[in-house]
């Protein structure tokens, strides 16, 4: 199911990249600049999300989609914030395919 993985990070700026897939492999980036609020998510270099988020009264934010013609999988994403002064804290990123945890990372 999966078959790659590689996190990278910047300062201030997250990258996640994970390829889900054995026979038809597609690689999901991740991407979340703390500073800026600015989130994208990009299957195939082809934009699944982006955003912009300034403030949010929810701790987790979640994206789920499909990924995959002939070999499917259900992708999700999850990032959890603190509740006070979240842009001073550690924002964990966590990557699920078909329920199974796949990466991690924070932000």
């Amino acid at each position: 199911m999966l078959d790659g993985l590689a996190l990278r990070r910047y300062p201030g700026h997250m990258i996640m990249t994970i390829v889900v897939g054995v026979q038809e492999q597609h690689t999901v980036m991740f991407s979340f600049d703390k500073v800026w609020g600015r989130l994208s998510i990009m299957v195939d270099g082809q934009s699944v999300v982006d955003t912009v988020r300034i403030a949010s009264l929810s701790t987790v934010a979640t994206w789920e989609f499909p990924v995959g013609w002939n070999e499917r999988h259900i992708v999700r994403i999850e990032k959890h914030r603190a509740t006070f002064f979240a842009g001073f804290r550690p924002q964990p990123v966590y990557a699920y395919v078909d329920g199974d945890l796949v990466a991690q990372n924070s932000a």
